[in-house]
């Protein structure tokens, strides 16, 4: 069985045992309910709770008066709980829960908040609860919206959470997968792969997904330090290792189809850089050369038709996928030159300094104040263009 996607605090003010119910039924949807309080294990049970909310990237509060005396339905715990959350979390994963309560009745400090009203008359604990968790499973379902770009131009802040992440996650474990796959590209930017993997190494992931992403990540850092940042052969015993991760059969698509995609896009692309470094080997003759130089060619088509697809499904990421589609283009330069195919050598390198050059510029335009990177990413085109001139006659 997978592991849970994500880990969610419930904060109760009077119905522990709804707050239960409703644990149990998000364990059956892929999620870890941790119940806010429960027997103490430290003699300031708020402690207790706090440790409890660290470890969570969503949280979920059940609001419902259990005092009949009561005026005010809402708990001093409750109350407090919600306050702590509010300034830790992002208001889009705080989901709130009003049972047979209306929000004009909160108060004037929360007027305006997002809230669900759930008429609990007449109901029975499971009704409750499985109405409970259907909704949160509808708001969580939607795709996470990340600005790729935003990971290159907030790359310290994003070091900083990683840091943090298996004691204070900052990121849903689906989110801290986007964050790490559009770092590969980042960290080499600023020649921050050594730290990067101390800060990856450190992760302790609960759900196969981030699991499986942070596997790609070092098998991509492993493939470019092995390699000797692209340039040279690779050992045999490095390309099956690496190969086999590459290779790993996965489906995300049910939790995030942006996710997968990427997924695919760098496990086949890699696998052509696999082949393609075996292909330099001297110990392979013209005819396995040939066999590597076409598993090569169908991977890194295989790519450029996973980027084809996210730029149409996704087009605010149009001019971000023209990065990796340059990459590819590169590739398949490299691949041609070793066969000595000048024509589609000539091609592929005139398509990456199209792509890098689109991508450049849009950089440029849009993160002025990122001098470094657009240095760097300025240096991608020019390689292509000076590569592109030996061609010219």
């Amino acid at each position: 069985m997978s592991k849970p996607i994500e880990k969610v605090f419930i904060a109760w003010g009077g119905n522990q045992n709804l707050a239960h119910a409703v644990g149990a039924e998000l364990d059956k949807h892929g999620f870890s309910g941790i119940v806010g309080g429960g027997i103490p294990t430290d003699m300031y049970i708020g402690m207790q709770v706090f440790t409890q909310i660290q470890q969570c990237t969503r949280a979920i509060l059940l609001v419902e008066n259990t005092r009949p005396d009561a005026i005010n339905p809402l708990s001093n715990n409750l109350m407090f709980e919600w306050g702590y959350l509010t300034a830790k979390m992002d208001p889009r994963k705080l989901h709130i829960f009003l049972l047979g309560e209306s929000k004009n009745k909160l108060p004037s400090d929360l007027a305006g908040i997002w809230a669900n009203e759930i008429n609990s008359t007449g109901k029975t604990t499971e009704k409750i609860t499985k109405e409970i968790v259907h909704q949160f499973v509808e708001a969580t379902s939607r795709p996470i919206d990340i600005n790729k770009m935003e990971v290159f131009s907030r790359w310290n802040d994003f070091k900083r959470n990683l840091d943090t992440y298996s004691n204070s996650p900052a990121y849903s474990e689906i989110e801290c997968a986007h964050y790490l796959l559009h770092s590969i590209e980042v960290c080499y930017g600023y020649i921050e792969e050594d730290l990067f993997l101390v800060l990856v190494d450190k992760m302790k992931p609960s759900s196969t997904v981030l699991e499986f992403s942070l596997q790609v990540v070092k098998a991509n850092i492993a493939l470019f330090g092995e390699s000797g940042g692209l340039t040279g052969k690779l050992a045999l015993d490095t390309f099956s290792e690496l190969k086999s991760i590459f290779e790993s059969k996965f489906d995300f698509t049910n939790q995030d189809r942006n996710l997968h995609l990427w997924l695919k896009y760098f496990c086949s692309s890699r696998i052509g850089l696999l082949y393609t470094f075996i292909m330099r080997s001297e110990d392979f003759d013209k005819e396995y050369q040939s066999i590597y130089f076409q598993k090569a060619a169908e991977c890194f088509n295989d790519s450029l038709q996973v980027l084809s697809e996210i730029g149409e499904i996704y087009p605010q990421e149009a001019v971000y996928v023209k990065l990796y589609e340059g990459y590819i283009h590169r590739d398949f330069h490299r691949i041609y030159s070793i066969i000595g195919d000048e024509k589609n050598a000539f091609q592929h390198i005139t398509a990456a300094e199209k792509a890098h050059k689109m991508f450049y510029t849009y950089f440029k335009q849009h993160y002025p104040n990122d001098g470094y990177l657009i240095r760097h990413f300025g240096k991608e085109y020019y390689l292509d263009c000076s590569r592109s001139l030996k061609y010219i006659h």
